[in-house]
């Protein structure tokens, strides 16, 4: 091929790419448009009292209460993960930190860290035969378990008022593994360690909150299809507009329809429980309940998840939320409750502190024991 007819191939090549482009950009408007119009005819039952099965309050949006936040203890959880696969050897490296916020007349009076502010973290080797897949499961289970533990002692303590996580307060990314014993005994020693929080928030009295800052779900569209649209009639808008909810996930939709300081009914996590992991959580899953919830002007809604003690899940969701909200509403372009801000901070990992380890068990070696795998020692 000469110099002429290649400059010319990549030349098609790269307009056809910025056609590509243009296509992506052309249809994400056109799908925002039908957002927009699905949204506008929502506003239309704002204020409508709704009878609807999955979701537990009679509105479809309700204004929020800010939380003075006189007399106040809140406990952010939050940890940092690290893994590394080798040679003859996998490490996992991950600590987890509770930062607690004492609020006094809506002033943070103190914060406390626990165990401690920087936390030294628990190195965990791998030695079974795990492929890349099973292993990164592995590691996202050790993750969960050490946050969830650290999670369960405060609870158990007493001193919190309300127990934030970072992500979902039901397990996540888990699988059963009925042909490896070892992943299996993992998996059940997440679930019994899940099931230790709950039982200790229950008899503190705290309330557990998972804040899922970057939420894929799409539970509250689903029910917007399946009871809401058709309790409330038909709708001055074509077919093709409300398929848009097929394409939808509820944090999309609900940032063009719910205004800052306003939140969503709260509605039951999942339908039924159908999955293996609510099953596995007994009962306790049957009161797991989540919200979303539009804090600042500038960011996505957050999705709110709570597990409910009282029997009353409305009336949890309505201090759990106004509480959220004092907490979250501080910077208008990032809306995650700023305990949880601080945990994350203080949990992150640097790489350098996993390749410290691995570095310090290769000397403890002879040459060659424990080596990368190719494709993090290339030669050029």
């Amino acid at each position: 091929m000469n110099l002429i007819s290649q400059a010319s191939r990549i030349s098609d090549d790269e307009m056809s790419l910025e056609s590509s482009l243009e296509s992506i950009a052309q249809r994400i408007n056109q799908q925002q448009d039908r957002r927009k119009k699905v949204a506008k005819m929502l506003a239309g039952i704002r204020k409508a009292r709704l009878d609807c099965e999955s979701i537990l309050e009679p509105f479809l949006v309700k204004e929020i209460e800010t939380d003075p936040l006189h007399d106040l203890t809140v406990a952010g959880v939050d940890g940092g993960l690290l893994d590394q696969q080798l040679h003859g050897l996998d490490l996992i490296l991950v600590r987890a930190l509770a930062a607690i916020f004492h609020y006094r007349n809506a002033v943070l009076e103190k914060a406390e860290y626990f165990p401690n502010e920087a936390p030294f973290p628990k190195l965990i080797d791998v030695s079974e035969p795990l492929d890349s897949w099973e292993f990164q499961l592995l590691a996202g289970m050790e993750r969960q378990s050490t946050e969830i533990d650290l999670a369960a002692q405060v609870a158990e303590s007493g001193g919190a008022e309300m127990i934030i996580l970072d992500g979902s307060i039901v397990p996540q990314y888990v699988e059963r593994f009925p042909q490896s014993r070892f992943l299996l005994e993992s998996y059940q020693r997440l679930m019994q360690t899940y099931v230790r929080l709950y039982r200790a928030c229950a008899k503190s009295g705290s309330f557990l909150v998972g804040a899922v800052k970057d939420s894929r779900g799409g539970r509250f569209v689903d029910i917007l299809k399946k009871t809401i649209l058709p309790a409330c009639g038909k709708f001055e808008l074509e077919e093709n507009d409300l398929s848009i909810l097929d394409k939808s996930r509820d944090t999309v939709l609900l940032d063009h329809f719910l205004r800052v300081g306003e939140r969503t009914p709260a509605f039951t996590y999942a339908e039924r429980p159908a999955s293996y992991v609510l099953r596995d959580l007994g009962a306790w899953a049957t009161k797991v309940y989540a919200f979303y919830v539009k804090t600042v002007p500038f960011d996505r809604p957050l999705r709110v998840e709570f597990l409910d003690f009282s029997g009353k899940p409305a009336e949890t969701a309505s201090r759990i939320a106004s509480i959220i909200y004092a907490l979250s509403y501080h910077h208008d372009a990032f809306g995650l409750p700023s305990v949880i801000i601080e945990a994350d901070a203080c949990a992150r990992l640097a790489v350098e502190d996993l390749n410290i380890v691995r570095d310090s068990i290769s000397d403890r070696l002879e040459p060659s024991s424990l080596l990368d795998l190719r494709r993090s020692r290339k030669p050029f």
